[in-house]
């Protein structure tokens, strides 16, 4: 079932945003798609990253994807919002559009922004609560199933999709898929070149994947990688471009999503879009731009609630049994007494978010001065 249109009318759950709504990945990325440029996919795991995002995207003009992973809701949300996690994405979402509507009133103009659920692996009924919650998009990641066989995991990939798709669909909601299993850049490292190019979604399982799901962006498994790079990545911009050809032949309009954004030179976006990727997730960085501001703070209270929250997730992955990942992954836990360090610390991490986002936006995704390519949105490049 091909996506609605995204509207009031199709959907009822879309949050207002003074007589607009958000948008969805079909509206941002056909765009980009016909322009030939990147729009950044930033993970807002705090109300100052949002912020810091929203505030550049703005100021430069350009169309932007708020996201946020499954696993987020959990380790991130649980101590912004409270309630369980339906109403923790309501709340979310409620604060998006209440950045947007104050951005949009402060500028006298709109830009295209999409609000986005990341990673749904776990829990189907994820799906349905980010819906109602007002998200325009979900990507459904079941690249990863119980068989070595890749023909028969995207087989597996389909059948699960196809429970989930139609009734987003139905109200506009746009799916992205991944074929592929994007893992960590730190397991990577122990791995050799051959390895890794062995894993490289095949062109005739992206190309089955998006026939038997009907998506509207396709994440694959090219090199790139979630977190840091403990090396120079191995990125296949070939294999990008073989993708989106065969799609395109095959008359599919479905752009490349481009997962582990953080580490990437600009030469590497630069590659990326000219073979056909349109979107480009980025979470790492930004989240440790906002620790490093915290720890930074002249008091010394930052560093040491950093060194707490560090000691504290390692604490947990010895008791889970699994590597320590950073202080990032108790974010939630330790709401409140980041929180206390005050509105200065605070808009400190946010302006540092902005600049990095400003510097990527224009400089990495040639996406600023873009959002008038939109129809009724972003304002006139005459000023």
């Amino acid at each position: 079932m091909a996506v609605a249109e995204l509207s009031f009318g199709t959907n009822p759950y879309l949050k207002e945003v003074d007589g607009h709504h958000l948008l969805n990945l079909k509206d941002v990325l056909s765009v980009a798609d016909r322009e030939e440029f990147g729009v950044l996919a930033a993970n807002s795991i705090r109300p100052e990253i949002v912020r810091g995002v929203l505030r550049a995207a703005f100021d430069l003009n350009s169309p932007v994807i708020i996201q946020v992973a499954e696993s987020q809701v959990g380790y991130a949300l649980k101590g912004w919002f409270s309630g369980d996690e339906a109403q923790r994405l309501n709340s979310f979402s409620e604060f998006v559009a209440e950045e947007v509507a104050r951005l949009y009133k402060e500028k006298g103009y709109m830009v295209p922004v999409a609000l986005h659920l990341d990673h749904l692996q776990k829990q189907d009924e994820l799906a349905f609560h980010a819906l109602k919650a007002g998200f325009t998009s979900v990507e459904l990641d079941f690249s990863k199933q119980p068989t070595e066989d890749r023909a028969e995991a995207v087989e597996l990939n389909i059948q699960h999709c196809s429970k989930i798709i139609p009734e987003l669909h139905k109200h506009g909601v746009t799916i992205e898929v991944e074929e592929g299993e994007i893992g960590e850049a730190a397991v990577q490292q122990a791995m050799s070149e051959e390895e890794i190019r062995a894993q490289f979604t095949k062109v005739e399982h992206a190309v089955r994947l998006v026939e038997g799901t009907d998506p509207d962006a396709l994440a694959v498994f090219v090199g790139s990688a979630h977190g840091w790079y403990l090396r120079k990545p191995i990125v296949s911009f070939r294999r990008i471009r073989e993708i989106s050809v065969a799609l395109s032949e095959k008359g599919f309009s479905v752009p490349i999503v481009l997962h582990g954004g953080t580490g990437l030179s600009y030469e590497a976006f630069h590659k990326a879009i000219g073979a056909g990727a349109r979107k480009f997730n980025y979470a790492t960085a930004l989240a440790d731009i906002f620790l490093r501001t915290i720890a930074s703070e002249p008091s010394g209270k930052g560093k040491e609630l950093i060194d707490r929250m560090t000691e504290e997730e390692k604490r947990q992955a010895q008791e889970k049994g699994r590597k320590s990942r950073g202080p990032r992954y108790v974010l939630g836990q330790f709401a409140e007494e980041i929180n206390a360090l005050g509105d200065f610390v605070l808009k400190a991490a946010e302006d540092a978010v902005y600049a990095h986002v400003r510097e990527m936006m224009s400089q990495a995704l040639g996406s600023a001065e873009k959002a008038h390519l939109y129809e009724g949105y972003g304002r006139s490049p005459l000023g």
